[in-house]
């Protein structure tokens, strides 16, 4: 009986020795979970942080992006216009272009003219300087 008691006391202090260690080992596991929770706090709370930057930086890009789009947008519209104007002004620059050559030509029409009819003029002139020359010295005939 003796032995058998010990035997009993030996079990019973192997058993209080694996329920310390188990103890020991679920405290260290509660304490492993414990930290790696607050880990996951910390790292679920930087995440959401992030993620509401993310959001407010995307809110300002979205933003951002239709102002530059509706700026875009009006300097096309700018673009065409100046285009249209360019042709206008270009097809009126031809046309006084076109003008300015046709004036330039009767221009030089009429100085021609002008100058045939200066030297006819001065021809003319001079026959009648010729003229008056030669109506002195001829004997008069009612006279």
């Amino acid at each position: 009986m003796q032995q058998m008691e010990a035997q009993q006391d030996k079990t019973v202090t192997e058993l209080d020795s694996l329920l310390t260690s188990q103890n020991t080992f679920i405290a260290k596991l509660k304490e492993e979970c414990q930290s790696l929770a607050r880990k996951l706090e910390q790292i679920t709370e930087k995440n959401r942080s992030d993620v509401e930057q993310l959001n407010q930086e995307n809110e300002y890009f979205q933003t951002k992006l239709k102002s530059v789009v509706k700026r875009n947008n009006e300097l096309e519209e700018q673009c065409i216009q100046h285009g249209r104007m360019h042709e206008r002004m270009k097809t009126r620059l031809q046309q006084l272009d076109k003008h300015c050559q046709t004036s330039a030509q009767q221009l030089i029409e009429l100085l021609n003219q002008q100058n045939l009819l200066m030297k006819e003029k001065q021809s003319l002139t001079e026959e009648v300087c010729l003229l008056r020359t030669k109506l002195p010295s001829t004997p008069n005939s009612d006279t």
